[in-house]
């Protein structure tokens, strides 16, 4: 399908992650910041026309998804590192999703090779009418004869309008769901790989920065009426962080309101993941549109 029957956002939003990804890969972050990386992706997000889709996601080594920068983090971009840098972008909220893993660990730059690999192997499988599953297969037997293991709690998903994951899983490993890529759909696919000793697995960590609004609701509070509809307004339902709004609240007072919030059950939290044997992780991922013929990659 030709680019000009592609939803233009999508292109766009697709473009620009591309220009992110390429600056991210083109820097060495090691000495950084965790909160310069973030202000990195979500600035150049803003800067070339889009906004955020999510907080730029950081994660090293057995740490796999969810870790944001709070306001502040101190935390540092260590040597040896194996650096997941997920980035989401969106135009009129519609979304391209992609990442990269930066190897500074020279131990860990096959595992990193074979996962972007698994990536262009999976997107093979990718057309409309064929099962996810069959994604899930090429990228499980990549892995292998790599190695890796996938992570098989891990998924890509399907795009939609200010909705990250819409439904329909894209599997690491093989499932029986009979769920089928869609023409004229996006979806995100990415493959995460672990060490052959690992679990295949991750688990919730301890700690979770990255929200996201379940219901819009007038509460007895106005501060909480306020954080509510200034959520809606920058994110509508997509994640955010409490970096976001600082500028407006204190750094204490977001906490206490992310607490109510969540208590309340009008906000949600999104746990950090972490391999369940605290192996190292990689990660790679595309956003992709379906098309008669096949797919078209957007980032």
């Amino acid at each position: 399908m030709p680019a000009a029957l592609i939803n233009q956002s999508y292109v766009k939003a697709g473009e620009i992650s591309r220009e992110i990804k390429k600056g991210v890969e083109s820097r060495n972050w090691e000495g950084k910041t965790y909160l310069e990386v973030c202000d990195y992706v979500e600035g150049e997000a803003r800067r070339l026309g889009g906004q955020p889709a999510f907080p730029c996601n950081v994660c090293a080594n057995e740490t796999a998804a969810h870790y944001t920068a709070e306001i502040d983090d101190p935390k540092i971009v260590s040597e040896n590192s194996l650096l997941k840098v997920d980035i989401g972008v969106h135009v009129d909220g519609y979304i391209a999703d992609t990442a990269v893993t930066l190897c500074y660990n020279e131990d860990l730059l096959d595992m990193t090779e074979a996962t972007k690999a698994a990536l262009s192997e999976g997107l093979k499988a990718v057309k409309a009418g064929a099962r996810t599953s069959e994604v899930g297969r090429v990228i499980d037997a990549y892995a292998r004869r790599r190695g890796y293991l996938p992570i098989s709690n891990l998924s890509g998903h399907a795009l939609e309008q200010y909705v990250v994951h819409a439904g329909t899983s894209v599997p690491n490993v093989w499932s029986p769901s009979p769920a089928a890529f869609k023409e004229d759909k996006a979806y995100a696919v990415e493959p995460f790989f672990t060490t052959a000793d690992g679990s295949g697995m991750v688990v919730e960590g301890k700690s979770e920065n990255i929200y996201g609004l379940v219901a819009r609701k007038n509460t007895k509070d106005q501060e909480l009426n306020k954080f509510l509809e200034a959520v809606w307004d920058k994110c509508k339902s997509l994640p955010f962080t409490t970096r976001w709004f600082q500028d407006e609240f204190t750094k204490q007072r977001l906490g206490e309101i992310t607490a109510k919030l969540m208590k309340l059950k009008l906000v949600r939290s999104y746990p950090v993941l972490v391999e369940a044997k605290g192996r190292p992780v990689s990660q790679a991922e595309h956003s992709v549109a379906v098309t008669a013929t096949g797919f078209v990659i957007l980032t």
